[in-house]
């Protein structure tokens, strides 16, 4: 987890590169590892390591709201909340379900998403609680996708914690409709609006 987050968390400071100059002889790889010594970016990191027993309890808290395919409200308005309590960002519901907050960049000239889906393919009914064997979770949906969802907040937690400025907005997302019958609905809608807005 703590890996995928600070993938997660460089390639959305990679995209978006404070205000650097960037030149071209630098290799993308080159601009990451130098994104990995700046005092903000360690600060974020030192975040998510702190905020490790809280995301797991989450994590826990929001697999056991059942979210199967086109009943997805419920656990939309818990994952609501809890990016609400994030803070610096506008958060609201869309006309189709999905979850999303903005958190606003210097220039706004670009955005950047990061997206989890709220469903699970598990039809209504599975038993979604959470059992601890050892130190794994397991759960139906807990893999997919609740840790995504987890560590869509985790990554702005620890943006905001750290007080890191991004040259572009970056929209944090939870779409509905990812599984099966929901044929993308929620993604295909939110690139639809965004197409038009643009």
């Amino acid at each position: 987890m703590r890996i995928l987050l600070a993938a997660v968390f460089i390639s959305i400071l990679n995209q978006s590169a404070f205000s650097q100059t960037k030149s071209a002889s630098k290799s993308y790889l080159e601009e990451a590892a130098n994104l990995t010594r700046e005092k903000s970016v360690l600060a974020a990191f030192a975040e998510i390591e702190r905020l490790n027993p809280q995301t797991l309890q989450e994590l826990i808290e929001l697999n056991e709201i059942p979210a199967p395919p086109f009943k997805e409200t419920n656990r939309g308005l818990a994952y609501k909340s809890m990016l609400e309590e994030a803070g610096g960002v506008k958060v609201w519901i869309d006309s189709v379900g999905n979850v999303l907050a903005l958190r606003k960049g210097r220039t706004g000239k670009r955005l950047i998403a990061l997206d989890g889906h709220l469903d699970t393919v598990f039809p209504e009914g599975t038993d979604v609680k959470v059992k601890l064997k050892g130190d794994t979770l397991f759960a139906p949906g807990i893999g997919d996708n609740t840790r995504g969802l987890m560590v869509v907040l985790t990554v702005l937690r620890a943006m905001e914690k750290a007080s890191i400025e991004t040259e572009d907005d970056v929209l944090f997302v939870a779409t509905v409709g990812e599984e099966g019958n929901g044929d993308l609905r929620g993604v295909k809608h939110l690139l639809w609006e965004i197409r038009f807005q643009n």
